[in-house]
């Protein structure tokens, strides 16, 4: 994962606009407030088609991006395999720098 993405999930953490963890994303689904969902690549398959699927039927952006130990250590945090931007603006960054690295 590159440094810069490092950077905006750091710069999201921070500001308190991001859930890490699948309990804490799926918290903030329920209250509608997720702008965009992050899954690792080396997320299982079944649980990535169940995260797919549920953001589609919430109409909620999502991007794969790094492994769960990049994610994880991109927040200072243990592996994570699914992570949740709140901010609008922070998520179009991030989907932006998504899309240059793809």
């Amino acid at each position: 994962m590159p440094t810069s993405m490092q950077t905006l999930l750091g710069f999201a953490k921070k500001a308190g606009k991001l859930a890490a963890g699948e309990s804490a994303v799926e918290a903030m689904l329920k209250r509608g407030i997720v702008n965009l969902v992050i899954l690792a690549e080396d997320l299982p398959e079944k649980r990535k088609s169940y995260w797919l699927r549920r953001c589609d039927h919430l109409n909620v952006d999502s991007l794969t991006l790094g492994t769960k130990d990049e994610l994880g250590r991109a927040l200072g945090l243990s592996p994570r395999s699914i992570l949740a931007v709140t901010d609008t603006q922070m998520a179009q960054a991030i989907k932006l720098k998504g899309k240059q690295i793809t």
